[in-house]
């Protein structure tokens, strides 16, 4: 947590995947990945090369730039403060160590994925290595937000661009013209009365108007172009349908063009590796874990784009990107326990 790793900081970012790879290379294979100048390691107990396994750790050093409020780290009754804390480092370290402790006693593959831009969209981590073939039975990401509870499911994320075209005109003639920004409008209305602003929390596909743009710079002028830019939130079961509900709601006259488009997060309760996991919190704690929905993706959707499917685990804490960040550090031993126990409980085969 000393190590600054924002984003623009490949000094710190080298040095933090270097304290990874210190404590583990004498026992594993680790496996160097850069990207676009983002760097990433696999660290797994299986031969060079190997990219299939029962389980993958996963987890990311770079943080959001703190304020100056937050650029020291201490302790205090029980609570681990300072940048980096929840989100994620204080995990990534119970993982780092439980990882070396645990997968030399393990006969099957498993694998510590560790990246640097999780917090920029994982493009050039996650989702890299996933190109180079990586792939896995079950994914815990190590990110925070669950408190020792399980996320099964995030919303999935879809960017789009609406444009009309329309005729120019001066201001005071408007039946000369056709005007782009109305045809705008009316769609944006359209669509506003399908995804509202939810008025509380609530799991539903939601859609954020960003910007609208013309290129009418005059008030005497009927603009003959305009756009929209919308980030849809998506329910996995509205994944299917939800553009082309937005398609049917707009007039054929404004083009939607997809800017970009990320799956879902969502695994069953049923699922083997899921279970495993309820029974290693309920050994180490003498509870069941909570299933939770998150809003806002993690890394985790890039392996659920090739239906590698897994969830969110990680440590309680609060104040992730803001000031105040905490974790608790008896829940990071605890996540340290829960952890060794699912990856001891997974059958050899």
């Amino acid at each position: 947590m000393a190590i600054q790793t924002t984003k623009d900081n490949k000094k710190g970012l080298d040095a933090a995947l270097e304290l990874v790879r210190k404590e583990l290379r004498d026992d594993f294979v680790i496996e160097e990945f850069e990207n676009e100048g983002v760097k990433s390691i696999l660290v797994h107990n299986a031969k060079q090369g190997t990219k299939k396994f029962k389980v993958i750790l996963n987890g990311h050093v770079d943080v959001i730039a703190p304020s100056q409020k937050q650029s020291t780290t201490f302790e205090k009754n029980g609570k681990l403060f300072g940048r980096g804390s929840y989100d994620m480092k204080a995990a990534l370290a119970a993982m780092t160590f439980v990882f070396k402790n645990t997968a030399k006693k393990l006969s099957h593959p498993i694998a510590f994925q560790v990246v640097t831009d999780e917090e920029i969209g994982g493009f050039n981590g996650v989702a890299y290595q996933i190109k180079q073939g990586l792939r896995s039975d079950f994914v815990i990401v190590g990110d925070c937000g669950s408190d020792l509870n399980i996320i099964d499911k995030a919303k999935g994320i879809l960017w789009l661009k609406l444009h009309a075209e329309g005729v120019k005109a001066h201001g005071a003639y408007l039946w000369r013209g056709e005007n782009a920004l109305w045809k705008i409008h009316n769609a944006l209305a359209s669509l506003h009365k399908i995804f509202p602003v939810p008025a509380k929390e609530a799991w539903v596909s939601t859609m954020n108007l960003a910007k609208i743009e013309t290129d009418n710079n005059a008030f005497n002028h009927v603009p003959d172009g305009a756009s929209a830019y919308l980030d849809f939130r998506f329910t996995h079961e509205e994944e299917k349908e939800i553009l082309n509900k937005i398609i049917k709601a707009v007039s054929p006259d404004v083009n939607v063009e997809v800017m970009f488009k990320n799956a879902p997060e969502y695994i069953s309760h049923s699922n083997p590796y899921v279970q495993l996991l309820q029974k290693a919190h309920a050994d180490q704690l003498g509870k069941k874990a909570k299933f939770l929905a998150t809003h806002a993706p993690s890394d985790l959707r890039h392996f659920n784009e090739i239906n590698c499917l897994g969830v969110q685990f990680g440590p309680i804490g609060a104040h992730q990107h803001a000031d105040g960040e905490w974790v608790d550090t008896q829940s990071v031993k605890d996540y340290y326990k829960i952890l060794e126990r699912f990856l001891l409980s997974i059958k050899n085969s």
